[in-house]
C-alpha cells in the first residue's frame, strides 16, 4: 500500500512524492482515496479542507507520510504549534517504520518551526501546589504539572486558562498570541477563599395582622345603617309600650283622687291632692316617653331611607341615645350620612 507525501518549504525542502507502484494490482484503499483527496486540496491552497482529510486518512490506516502531509498543511495554515507537534509524531512513526528520509525531513522541519512558535509559559506558586485538588486547564484540557514554568507551544489566537482548587475561588484569564513568535509569561495569583455566606437574617417576628380595614363603601354602609334603624325602631317600640304603661298608671291615679270623696268640684282633700300630683307626674312622665318614642321611631325612618337611598363610599355611623328624666326628655341623634 503507498502514500503520497508533500513535502516543500521554499528554501529548506524540497518537493517529495512517493506512492506505490503503478503495476501494484493492489486497489487502492479508503485511507489512499482520502489522502489523495487532501493532496488535491492542498495543491489549491483550500488547506481548511485538506488538512481534515489527511487526519481522516490518518486515523483510518497510520502512516508517517500521512502525518508528514498534515503537519505541512497545518503549517501553511498558520498553526504552527499544531504543526511542529504533527512533525514531530511523523518523525518518531517514520523511525519506527525504518523510513529515514521521512524521519530526516520530519526532523528538519519540526527543528525550522521551534523558533517561530508562539508560547504561554505558566508560573504557579508553590503555595497552590499544595491546595487539595488544584489543577489548571488550558481551554478545556487538564495541563499536566510537568509543564508548569516551561513554554508550552500553541497556536497564535486566543486561550483560556481555568485554575481550581477545593474550597478556593476559581481564577480565569484569557491569552492572546499571534501566530508566530508570541511568548508570553502567565503568573497564577494565589487562590483566595470565598466570601463568606451571608449571615442568614434574624428569624422575621411575625407579622403583626392589620386591623380590619373600615367598612367602606356603600354596600357595607348600608348594611350598618339598616341594622342602627332596625335598633331605633325596636327602641321606639319599647317607648310605646313604656308610654302606654305610664299613661293607664297615671289615669287610675287620678281616677283613685275622685274616688271616696277626695276630689268634687269645690277641691281635694290631702290624700286627694297627692293622688293629683302624683298622676300628673306620671302623666308627664308617659308624654316624655312617648316623644322619645316618636324621635327614636323619626331617626329609624331617616336611617333607613339613607341605607337605601346612600351613595357614598365613606362609612356610615349613627349614635342614638336617649333619656328621659324628670327634667324633661333628651334624645341625641349623631352620626355622617
Amino acid at each position: 500500500m503507498g502514500r503520497f507525501m508533500i513535502l516543500a518549504t521554499a528554501t529548506l525542502v524540497g518537493l517529495a512524492a512517493r506512492h506505490a507502484s503503478a503495476d501494484d494490482p493492489e486497489p487502492a484503499s479508503s485511507a489512499d482515496e482520502t489522502f489523495l483527496l487532501g493532496r488535491a486540496l492542498l495543491k489549491d491552497k483550500r488547506y481548511a479542507e485538506a488538512c481534515p482529510k489527511f487526519q481522516q486518512s490518518q486515523a483510518q490506516d497510520p502512516a508517517s507520510g500521512t502525518l508528514l502531509a498534515l503537519a505541512y498543511c497545518q503549517e501553511l495554515s498558520g498553526l504552527l504549534a499544531t504543526a511542529w507537534s504533527s512533525y514531530l509524531a511523523a518523525a518518531r512513526l517514520a523511525e519506527h517504520e525504518g523510513h529515514a528520509d521521512r524521519q530526516a525531513a520530519a526532523s528538519e522541519r519540526a527543528q525550522a518551526l521551534a523558533a517561530r512558535i508562539s508560547s504561554v509559559t505558566l508560573n504557579v506558586p508553590p503555595e497552590l501546589l499544595e491546595l487539595p485538588g488544584f489543577r489548571v486547564s488550558r481551554d478545556g484540557v487538564e495541563l499536566e504539572r510537568a509543564s508548569f514554568g516551561v513554554p508550552i507551544p500553541l497556536d497564535g489566537g486566543s486561550h483560556v486558562f481555568v485554575a481550581t482548587a477545593a474550597g478556593r475561588v476559581s481564577w480565569t484569564n484569557t491569552v492572546t498570541l499571534r501566530s508566530e513568535s508570541d511568548q508570553k509569561t502567565l503568573l497564577l495569583p494565589l487562590l483566595g477563599l470565598p466570601e463568606p455566606a451571608p449571615i442568614a437574617a434574624a428569624k422575621e417576628s411575625p407579622k403583626t395582622a392589620a386591623p380590619p380595614a373600615a367598612d367602606s363603601g356603600k354596600g357595607d354602609s348600608s348594611v350598618t345603617l339598616k341594622r342602627a334603624s332596625l335598633v331605633l325602631a325596636a327602641g321606639s317600640l319599647v317607648g310605646l309600650g313604656l308610654g302606654s304603661a305610664f299613661a293607664l298608671s297615671a289615669k287610675s291615679q287620678n281616677d283613685e283622687s275622685n274616688a271616696n270623696g277626695h276630689c268634687d268640684g269645690t277641691g281635694c282633700d290631702p290624700r286627694g291632692v297627692d293622688l293629683r300630683n302624683d298622676a300628673l307626674s306620671t302623666a308627664r312622665i308617659s308624654t316624655w316617653t312617648f316623644v322619645a318614642s316618636g324621635a327614636l321611631a323619626a331617626a329609624s325612618i331617616t336611617l333607613y331611607l339613607e341605607a337605601l337611598h346612600s351613595s357614598s363610599d365613606k362609612k356610615h355611623a349613627a349614635q342614638v341615645q336617649a333619656n328621659v328624666s324628670l327634667v324633661g326628655p333628651r334624645v341625641f341623634l349623631s352620626g355622617s350620612f
